[in-house]
Parts: structure tokens; C-alpha cells; sequence
């Protein structure tokens, strides 16, 4: 991020140049247009806190394009390194250009809804593998499709859940329990969230199979607990007599801290849950469906801060819970960003791609020719059962164009060698595998033309792209030129010094340490002590008087201290106002003094190179002859 942040305001940020209506600028045979002259006025400006007129900045957009145009003589623009670089910030600022910002609002809307709320959920499933064929999904459906009409004939769905249902929660009627955004798949969340109370949902297909959503309640969300516990572990699935030894122990520890015992100190002394031991038993903020339910309502059940709960029964022990914080849900602008990151981890990060390439079939009229999509898809299941090159080969030697946009044709060969860049599957494609291959196939291209023509729709996106551009090669050849060579450079850097010594001198200042007094009493104390010991540390003075004084130790310069001012150099027009009146110094004056060159290194480097910097502009000048077209601005 430093990098990027010193690229952007490099000298002069600069763009590339656009249509051009008149020429301000010719380097060469390079012409820069007045439009852009005035984009980068604008905006350059408008980061100042000392604007410039138009003509006066002439001089500062020549000196930019002349850096730029010698980093371009020099190669630095096919330097491997640049040329990736440049390529990471293209695909960085051509993300919001390639997705709908409005689609993308909407889901980060409705997923904040779905947060303000959680739902108690029951559910059927039939399950799907990863790569169902075409008959195992048509099966599956046709049985969540026999189970939805039993219950539409009034089927109970608890019954029907332990029966049928082919999901882990099956033996417990498909209960789910509460949940909340993001903790489901997208789909089973969003069918969830929109189906009422009492009633159940339509099928739902996700990554796991088919589904009926029961929704048995919804209640407000209650945001995040925090709190700490005390845990008795036993064994998962322990007999009766192991998790009574754990009962009789949390019983034992309850007791304590309803005689007043310190909680910290139970969890350090008895807690079996070692990794919040160090944290006096505190777990990271949670949500409800976060925790197991039987921990999580017992949280949520506390009703202020260090409340205590009764021992609580997990499947993971006994627990004595503490809450101490409360906070509720943020409003959608505090907590828009963490949504977007949730978003990116599930169905929904889609969502703005889809609406984008829907918009560019229809800007890019893309067409699809049905009888050649058709023998595309008939060739791809039939010779995908064979071996890979055999495969592709096929696929060049059909030369079919199954699709049309924007003037050019895809390809059955292009097809072939992008689409199936890895092996086969061993049992070959399916009419449904080559659907979301084609599919997936289809978005790629449309995007990827979109994306190489940004600069040529969007002015804002060409602005962007040459600022990092330009930002780039002149923080190189600047590196090059100037910094590294005034760092470097120490023969010269010891020249520049001796010539501009007289511009590094040090005013008259007092160096030592000022002691200023609340009162007479503790002023005339400190004098004696300063007296015996001229190294004196307050610290080491009782509090009574150490109380009454305030020291300052460093350089002090006239005008610094009001008291210092009057005392060291007799100013008698200072008016001193002060809790502490009464001031003793300990030190020396010291005369103005030229400083060493070790004492304003960095000051002096900095000179150097802007003079490095004078004479290099002078040098491209010479070189180049920039040719300003003065009547053009003179019109502005």
C-alpha cells in the first residue's frame, strides 16, 4: 500500500493522452491534448493547498511528460517487472468495471436483512453427489417431488423428515435449529429467509441435493454475547457415572462463587478448557447458532453484564457461564465492508458477474447459433469418453461456430483448447457438465472482451490506468536519476554541503534542562540540591516537592520559553503568565553555529536531489525540445 500511495502523487500524476481536440504539447512525435492537460489540472490541483493557475502549471506537465518520455527511451516500460506490476493494477481497477454494482448492492441489502433476524428451520433432503448425472438428479428430483406432494395432501413433515430425509439431522424430525446469515448455503438461506412462518418452502436445490425448508419461527436477531466460562469437561458419549463426576465438580465450583469466590480464580484453579485458562475463561464474540444451542441460549439468557449462569450441560461438558458484553447488530454502513467479505465465500459473490454478463450479451448482441451449439454439445459427450488429444482434435476438425458477439465468432477450435485446459473425466462429459462448461466458457469470453476494451469505453478507467502507468516508470527512472543517486552519491553530496554551507546554520539556543517552580519554597530547594548535584533526577526527590516542579530538557530557541526568554536574553516585553513562576536553568548558550554535515544529512540530501532534479530537467529539455502551444492556453 506505501508503494501504491507514493505512485499516485509522484511529482505530476499523469494520463495517458485522449482525443485529441487541440495540441498544448509535443515531445517528439508525441502530442498531448488539451483535455488532457485540463484532467490533470483539475485534479492535481484540487489536492493542493496552493493551486496554481493554468499557465503557471504548464511547466510542471511539460517536466512530467519529459520524465516519462525519457523512462520510455530508457526501456522501462518492457521491463519484465513493470510490465507485471502494471498488469496487477489493471486487473485491480478493472474489478468494479466488471461486475454490476448494483446487483452487488442488492445482495449486500437483502444479506443485511437476513442478519437482522434468525429463523428456526426444519428441513427434508435428498442428496446429490458433486457430479450427479442426468439420472441421478432426475431420480432425486422426482422423489423430493413425491415427499412435496405427500405433505401438500397434509403428510406430517416430522414423519415424513425421520423417513425419508437423507441429511444428518434426519433422527431429529430435520430439525436445524436457529440460524442466521451466512451460516447456511446461500440458496438454503435465501429459500429459508423467505418462506413464512408455519409453511414450507418450494424445492430448493443447493450444492448437497434437493430440499424442503420448514420454517418453524423467526425472532429479531439479538446481535453478539461475549462472556467467559468455566468448563468440566467428559468424554464425547460418556456413561452416566463420568458425566455425574463432572456434575458433582461444576456443582462444587457454583457453590464457591455463590460464596463470593473470585471467578478468575475458579476458572484458573478448575476450568478443563486450557485454551481460555490464560484468558480468565473468556471465548471470542459469538452469534446464536455460533455456539452449540444449549451454551448459546444459556448466554443469551443472562441479562446483564458479569451475571452469572447455573452450571450448563453441553455435549462437551459442564459449563458455568459469565456474560460480560453485549453488542447489537451494526447499521448496514459499519458493517457494509464485512458483508462484502462474507459475500465473496459463498453464491452470492456471483451475483454481480451474472448481471454483467447479461448486460453484455445484450450490448454485445450475443447470438447463439442453435444447430451448431447443438452438434458442439453432441460431439464434446460422444468424444470426451476418448483420449484428450483425440479429443481436441475432433473438436478443431468439426469447425463449428456455435456463438456470435460483438463481430467475432467462437470457435469450436478455441473452444477446445480453452475450455478443457485439464484432463478429461474418466467417464467423459454429460449433456449437463457440457452445459456449464459452455456456460462458464461464455462468461469468460464476454468478460475478457470487456475488460481489454475498458480503456476505450470508460475515460475514467484510461485515466486510472495511465496514472499508475506513468506513476510507475517515473518512480524507476526517478529512483535512478535522482534518489538513489543523491543517497549514493557521497563525493557529490560532501560538493553540494560545502558550496550551501552557510544555508545550515544553527540559531543561538540554550541546551540543558529548565526547571520551572510552582512556588518560592521549592525553587530555593532545588537550587541548593542543584547545586551539590548538577545531574539531579527529579524522580529521585520526595513526592512533596518533586510535586511542585515540571522539567524540560532538550534545545529551547528564543521564543520557545516565555521565562527562558526574559531570563537568558533579557526580553522585556514578554509577559509571563505561568502556574510556575520561578524558573532555574541548568546548562549552556550556545552561539549560532554552522551544523556538520552528520548533523543535516537528511536535509541536505534532500537539497541535493532537488537540485539533481533541476539539472536532469534541463538535460531533457535540451534533448527533447518540448514545443508548448502558448496560444492554446492563452484561450483558457
Amino acid at each position: 500500500m506505501n508503494r501504491l500511495f507514493s505512485l499516485l502523487f509522484i511529482a505530476l500524476i499523469g494520463l495517458g493522452a485522449m482525443a485529441q481536440e487541440e495540441t498544448v504539447l509535443t515531445i517528439g512525435e508525441k502530442t498531448y491534448s488539451l483535455d488532457e492537460f485540463n484532467y490533470i489540472y483539475d485534479k492535481n490541483n484540487s489536492l493542493t493547498q496552493e493551486p496554481v493557475s493554468r499557465n503557471e502549471y504548464v511547466d510542471l506537465f511539460v517536466n512530467y511528460k519529459l520524465k516519462v518520455e525519457e523512462a520510455i527511451a530508457q526501456g522501462y516500460d518492457t521491463v519484465p517487472s513493470f510490465q507485471k506490476e502494471l498488469d496487477y493494477y489493471r486487473n485491480e481497477l478493472a474489478k468494479p468495471y466488471l461486475t454490476d454494482k448494483k446487483a452487488t448492492d442488492e445482495v449486500v441489502k437483502e444479506a443485511y436483512e437476513h442478519m437482522l433476524y434468525e429463523v428456526d428451520a426444519s428441513h427434508i433432503l435428498v442428496k446429490l453427489s458433486k457430479s450427479p448425472t442426468p439420472e441421478d438428479t432426475l431420480k432425486a428430483y422426482k422423489k423430493i417431488l413425491n415427499i412435496k406432494k405427500q405433505l401438500e395432501k397434509g403428510g406430517d413433515f416430522d414423519q415424513l423428515a425421520v423417513e425419508l430425509s437423507e441429511g444428518p439431522s434426519a433422527p431429529n424430525k430435520g430439525h436445524l435449529g436457529y440460524f442466521g446469515a451466512f451460516m447456511m448455503v446461500y440458496p438454503f438461506e435465501k429459500a429459508a429467509y423467505n418462506t413464512p412462518v408455519g409453511e414450507v418452502s418450494e424445492i430448493t436445490r443447493t450444492a448437497f441435493g434437493y430440499h424442503l425448508i420448514k420454517v418453524n419461527d423467526k425472532r429479531k436477531n439479538k446481535g453478539e454475547v461475549l462472556v467467559a466460562h468455566i468448563m468440566k469437561a467428559f468424554p464425547y458419549q460418556s456413561n452416566g457415572q463420568i458425566q455425574n463426576q463432572s456434575k458433582i465438580a461444576i456443582d462444587s465450583i457454583y457453590n464457591k462463587l455463590q460464596n463470593g469466590e473470585s471467578f478468575n480464580a475458579m476458572v484458573a484453579q478448575f476450568s478443563d478448557d486450557k485454551q481460555t485458562v490464560a484468558n480468565n475463561g473468556k471465548l471470542p464474540w459469538f452469534g446464536t447458532g455460533r455456539m452449540v444451542p444449549e451454551f448459546s441460549d444459556a448466554a443469551f439468557s443472562l441479562s446483564e453484564n458479569g451475571q452469572v449462569s447455573k452450571p450448563v450441560k453441553t455435549q462437551f461438558g459442564w459449563h458455568i457461564i459469565k456474560r460480560l458484553d453485549v453488542r447489537p447488530i451494526k447499521p448496514l454502513d459499519e458493517c457494509r465492508e464485512e458483508i462484502l467479505q462474507k459475500i465473496k465465500r459463498d453464491e452470492r459473490a456471483f451475483a454481480g458477474k451474472k448481471a454483467t454478463v447479461e448486460r453484455l450479451k445484450k450490448e454485445y448482441n450475443f447470438t447463439i447459433n442453435a444447430s451448431d451449439l447443438a452438434s458442439l454439445q453432441a460431439l464434446v459427450v460422444k468424444a470426451s469418453k476418448g483420449e484428450k488429444a483425440d479429443f481436441v482434435k475432433q473438436l478443431e476438425e468439426a469447425q463449428l461456430t456455435p456463438a456470435s458477439f460483438n463481430g467475432q465468432s467462437i470457435h469450436s477450435t478455441e473452444f477446445a483448447h480453452e475450455a478443457f485446459k485439464f484432463n478429461l473425466p474418466s467417464g467423459g462429459f454429460t449433456a449437463a457438465n457440457f452445459a456449464q462448461v459452455w456456460n462458464g466458457y461464455v462468461e469468460e469470453k464476454l468478460i475478457e472482451h470487456e475488460k481489454s476494451n475498458l480503456e476505450n469505453k470508460y475515460p475514467d478507467f484510461k485515466f486510472l490506468m495511465n496514472e499508475y502507468h506513468d506513476g510507475l516508470l517515473i518512480f524507476e527512472i526517478s529512483q535512478k536519476e535522482i534518489w538513489n543517486r543523491a543517497s549514493n552519491d557521497s563525493t557529490g553530496l560532501a560538493v553540494y554541503y560545502s558550496e550551501h554551507k552557510s544555508e545550515y546554520t544553527l540559531d543561538e539556543h540554550f541546551d540543558g534542562r529548565l526547571f520551572y517552580c510552582k512556588n518560592k519554597t521549592a525553587y530555593k530547594q532545588l537550587k541548593k540540591l542543584l547545586k551539590k548535584d548538577e545531574s539531579l533526577n527529579l524522580d529521585s526527590l520526595e513526592s512533596e516537592l518533586s510535586d511542585q516542579i515540571m522539567e524540560k530538557e532538550g534545545r529551547f530557541f528564543k521564543g520557545e520559553e516565555a521565562q527562558l526568554d526574559v531570563k537568558q536574553w533579557k526580553d522585556k516585553k514578554t509577559v509571563i503568565d505561568t502556574n510556575y513562576p520561578y524558573l532555574l536553568t541548568e546548562g549552556k548558550l550556545v552561539e549560532e553555529s554552522i551544523q556538520t554535515l552528520d548533523e543535516v544529512r537528511g536535509r541536505v540530501i534532500s537539497d541535493y536531489q532537488e537540485e539533481l532534479e533541476q539539472k536532469w530537467i534541463e538535460s531533457l529539455k535540451e534533448k527533447y525540445d518540448p514545443k508548448v502551444n502558448a496560444f492554446v492556453f492563452n484561450k483558457q
